[in-house]
């Protein structure tokens, strides 16, 4: 009875389930209908919503509403709204006879006259007027620039007329005179007056003509104001000729006839064509006249006609030699044309300077002399003072230790003894100390800098420290050098001052080697740390190395450019130095090219090379800038073989005449 129960319960249980499951699955099945309905509208109202963006209008773009038979154009058509359903356009012309359309929107004009080109696209449709005009465009007007309504007779002008429009189809202009015996024009525009009176000349373009009304009137007489001599010589020699080449000013003056006087005829002659004649020694006065206008000048005739030194152009030179350097002083004759150019050389002291024919100038001892150069009856004097170098300055102390407003006097001497022993003295930092003209250090705030103290020759940097204290341990002292040393190179950029703490370097006791690839140019502070540490440097270039010694710097103001290019030429090489600036000091030239055996330099003054003597074409000591040469063979081998060749045709040539004359009564008897 129990069991019955409990079975019916589970069975009623069961039942009840399926009904739970049967409705959930109606409900998904009504969901997931009703979803798929909502998706369906979605896309149908997007479709249709799609299907419904119509044209609203049609933009034509640029276009042309007049063209000339045979043009075309390409109209640039957009439908808006730019997303409309239908793009298709379509094009028609009103008269195919004037102008036909391709479905492209490409517009071909056919003949004169009007159409209307129409543009549709679905319901919409745009469209304009188009003209087709012939392809000939008429002269409207000729514009003739600016003229002169008087002319001389003789003169000439040219008319500058312009055709308009500029586009006209016929631009070609033609010209005519009412009175030909009066004023010609060409077809050119040139004008000629020929006579006396009124004319006028046509321009004609097209249908289009101008007139313009012209007197011609008499040519003004313009009298001559002045006569310019032009170049010519005041000095002659007896035989010798010259042109002159006169001109009457002004240019334009009616009567243009010269004559020619001479006041001493026995002296010199002038012909009608102004050709003068020196005929023998003397002075005379040449005059040229035209109408009642004249000028002179003094003639003076000579035996010979040698040329006068009139000045001598010193080159670049050192005021200032250090004893035992040397250099050479350029001089130049002017003029360059000068029949004696020999230029001397002297010195007022040969113990404090020698002098070589060349114009080496050598230092001996310390002292001032002049230098005296001479060509001809011309002389300059060039005065140098005579320095012994400063190998040392010694300070009594190199750092000086105070409190503030606390002083101490720096004494310095150069060695040797006889080197300049005047002294300056300049403080980096003036907000930390000040310095007086006799060396007294005037402490004023605290902090680290430098004085440099320096004879014009050397200089040397102390070290001054402002403290509370007024003292300071030997690794604070060593710091504040270092911070000095590195103060006074910040200005130094780059390369530059690496290599000037390289030579300052203490520890560095091997020579300095650079390329010139990283060093083009020597600066003066490169050149000054080299002097004053005694130092040598060396610049390896393309097919050449440059070595340089600081104690054989004698001025290092003068940078030194270590680019140098060789020019080869046949069986020589030439190639210039610092490029013609003055050089620091000498140094040793090293090259790699062999077979070469003698060096030349450039003299400016007689325009030609001249050996100099050296013991090794490889490696050789330069102290002077300029032009150098080094060859194979000597280069007077060349002249004195042409002088030889020349002699041997005179001879010949007088041999001939010789027989000639000899044998001469024989042909004729």
């Amino acid at each position: 009875m129990i069991r019955g129960k409990k079975t019916a319960k589970r069975k009623l249980n069961n039942i009840f389930m399926r009904f739970i499951a049967v409705l959930i699955l109606i409900c998904y099945l009504f969901n997931g209908m009703t979803l798929v309905q909502a998706t369906a509208k979605q896309e149908a109202d997007a479709e249709a919503t799609q299907a419904d963006i119509k044209v609203t209008e049609i933009d034509l773009g640029d276009y042309q509403t007049e063209m000339k038979v045979g043009e075309k154009q390409l109209l640039s058509i957009t439908p808006l709204p730019s997303d409309a359903t239908n793009q298709t356009l379509t094009f028609q012309s009103s008269d195919e006879t004037v102008a036909t359309i391709n479905g492209m929107g490409r517009i071909n004009a056919i003949s004169e006259g009007s159409t209307t080109i129409t543009v549709k696209c679905g319901d919409i449709e745009n469209g304009f007027s188009l003209s087709v005009i012939s392809g000939e465009v008429a002269v409207t007007d000729i514009e003739i620039g600016y003229y002169d309504l008087e002319m001389e007779i003789g003169k000439t002008q040219t008319l500058l007329t312009t055709v308009l429009p500029t586009s006209a189809t016929n631009q070609t202009v033609t010209y005519s005179s009412s009175d030909t015996s009066i004023a010609t024009i060409l077809s050119t525009g040139e004008i000629k007056a020929l006579a006396k009176g009124v004319v006028t000349i046509t321009a004609s373009a097209g249908n289009i003509s101008k007139d313009i009304k012209l007197t011609v009137k008499e040519e003004a007489k313009v009298k001559a104001k002045q006569i310019d001599l032009g170049d010519y010589q005041d000095t002659m020699a007896i035989g010798e000729k010259q042109l002159l080449s006169a001109t009457v000013l002004p240019t334009d003056t009616t009567e243009q006839t010269l004559s020619y006087k001479s006041s001493n005829e026995e002296v010199a002659t002038v012909n009608e064509l102004g050709r003068i004649t020196a005929i023998a020694v003397g002075k005379t006065k040449i005059t040229i006249s035209c109408g009642e206008v004249s000028n002179s000048f003094s003639l003076t005739v000579k035996k010979t006609n040698d040329i006068e030194v009139t000045d001598i152009e010193i080159g670049n030179y050192e005021e200032e030699m250090i004893v035992d350097k040397t250099q050479t002083i350029t001089a130049t004759v002017m003029p360059s044309n000068a029949t004696d150019t020999t230029i001397t050389y002297s010195s007022s002291n040969t113990g404090i300077a020698t002098v070589l024919s060349s114009g080496e100038v050598k230092a001996i001892a310390k002292g001032n002399v002049i230098i005296t150069v001479k060509a001809g009856e011309i002389t300059k004097e060039i005065p140098i003072t005579v320095k012994v170098a400063t190998t040392k300055i010694e300070l009594n102390n190199n750092y000086v230790v105070l409190k503030p407003m606390e002083e101490f006097t720096l004494k310095a001497s150069a060695l040797p003894t006889d080197a300049v022993q005047s002294m300056t003295y300049e403080v980096v930092d003036k907000d930390i100390a000040t310095i007086t003209s006799n060396g007294t250090v005037q402490a004023k705030s605290i902090g680290t800098t430098s004085v440099i103290v320096s004879n014009g020759d050397l200089s040397v940097a102390a070290t001054v420290i402002v403290n509370e204290s007024g003292t300071a341990d030997q690794t604070m002292i060593e710091n504040a050098t270092k911070q000095v040393v590195s103060s006074t190179n910040q200005t130094l950029s780059g390369v530059e001052a690496e290599v000037v703490e390289a030579i300052r370097d203490e520890s560095n006791v091997n020579d300095i080697e650079l390329t010139v690839k990283n060093c083009r140019v020597l600066s003066k502070n490169i050149l000054k740390a080299l002097y004053e540490t005694g130092k040598t440097i060396i610049i390896t270039g393309d097919g050449y190395t440059i070595h340089l010694k600081g104690t054989d710097i004698v001025n290092y103001e003068n940078e030194l450019i270590t680019q140098i290019n060789f020019e080869k030429k046949d069986k020589a090489i030439e190639f210039f130095i610092n490029e013609n600036k003055n050089l620091p000091g000498k140094f040793t030239l090293e090259i790699e090219e062999s077979g070469f055996k003698y060096l030349y330099i450039y003299n400016e003054a007689k325009e030609k090379f001249q050996q100099l003597k050296i013991k090794d074409i490889i490696r050789f000591e330069l102290d002077m800038h300029g032009k150098y040469m080094i060859t194979q063979e000597k280069i007077n081998s060349i002249s004195i073989s042409i002088v030889v060749i020349v002699l041997v045709v005179a001879i010949l040539l007088g041999l001939t005449i010789t027989y000639i004359a000899v044998k001469k009564q024989y042909w004729f008897w």
